[in-house]
């Protein structure tokens, strides 16, 4: 196979899903060091991208502007978004196109380029029937595969079969700065450890989530046994409850500032431990080297656990479990998992790192 010039990379969304395609992308830089890497992508993990010395460009997919003026009525500025967006994914002639996403929009997308060998997941792992629009198929053969791993087999069939290589994440330096003045504001302290605690899911994932009474008792056990500072993680509707768990939680237990994912990246960095659910943010702190220990409930850990070395899931072993039942009302395999098990958990990973 002649070595590709000109590679574009479609993984839209998200936080997680991205971030576990990297270290496939990573390999193929590894294996095509000449080769240009561009990126086509959603949101602000687009800035995430742009901050990584192996991807040489970024493209934003401007779904978001672009529903905004439609939704207002604004027609032809919903055009002229587009417009723009499709002039820049077209000024160049891609010699292959790498779909990591396996939907119908990405195929879309994909199909809008300027030539180029379209590859992605044979039906296994895509979705929509969009493996029909690839030129090459690269077939699964588990359906229960890591993300990680099951992103690799793209690379692996381009000719990059070495091991998942480790990713470094690199933090800009003004989302460095902005983590810098909050830890200084607040009086969050180096002298002892500080634990980031997210309590919440992405919207539409609340069925993943640990009940937030047991975080707030999670809270009062690390606060009134290690001589640790919190901080409570939220994002976008979450604020309400994040403070009312802040102020449960007592002395040393801080709300985080607004982040962007860059300034989350740098604020992963700075905690010592993260403790939290099946999120993007989870898979951020496990990519950013951070202790995770990580509430699992119906989601499959064999596919989405965080994949590091330095991580521990707590979850209760059912056999209706993994599932994808989001109406489920008795909700077992979350009410099952009790604050000790957590604590434990926190205890152990604590013994692996000395600072804690």
């Amino acid at each position: 196979m002649p070595k590709p010039s000109n590679i574009l990379v479609v993984r839209l969304t998200s936080l997680g899903d991205v971030l576990m395609s990297m270290p496939a992308v990573k390999s193929m830089k590894d294996h095509f060091p000449e080769s240009r890497i561009s990126w086509l992508v959603e949101g602000s993990v687009g800035d995430l991208l742009s901050s990584q010395s192996f991807i040489d460009e970024v493209i934003p997919f401007p779904r978001g502007r672009t529903m905004q003026a439609l939704k207002r009525g604004r027609l032809g500025l919903a055009g002229i978004e587009m417009s723009h967006f499709l002039k820049k994914l077209r000024k160049d002639r891609f010699d292959m196109v790498l779909d990591f996403h396996g939907i119908i929009k990405s195929t879309l997308l994909s199909l809008c380029t300027r030539g180029g060998k379209r590859v992605g997941f044979d039906r296994m792992y895509a979705k929509e029937q969009s493996h029909l629009f690839y030129h090459e198929r690269v077939e699964g053969h588990d359906r229960r595969l890591h993300k990680v791993e099951r992103n690799m087999l793209l690379p692996c069939h381009l000719g990059a079969k070495g091991a998942v290589p480790e990713i470094d994440l690199k933090v800009s330096p003004e989302a460095a700065a902005y983590i810098d003045r909050y830890f200084e504001m607040e009086g969050i302290s180096s002298l002892s450890p500080v634990f980031a605690v997210n309590p919440f899911s992405s919207k539409g994932s609340r069925f993943k989530r640990w009940d937030i009474h047991r975080y707030s008792q999670l809270i009062r056990r690390i606060r009134n046994n290690r001589p640790a500072q919190i901080i409570i993680l939220w994002g976008p509707g979450e604020e309400d409850e994040a403070r009312a768990l802040q102020k449960d939680g007592g002395d040393r237990v801080f709300l985080s500032c607004p982040t962007n994912v860059p300034e989350l990246l740098a604020l992963m960095k700075r905690v010592d431990m993260y403790i939290g659910g099946d999120t993007g943010v989870m898979h951020l702190a496990a990519f950013a080297r951070t202790p995770v220990v990580a509430i699992f409930g119906p989601t499959d850990v064999k596919i989405n656990g965080p994949y590091s070395g330095q991580s521990t899931v707590v979850r209760r072993e059912l056999t209706c479990s993994p599932c994808k039942n989001k109406a489920c009302e008795e909700r077992k395999c979350l009410s099952g998992i009790s604050i000790d098990q957590v604590y434990d958990a926190i205890l152990a990973m604590g013994q692996i790192n000395r600072r804690i």
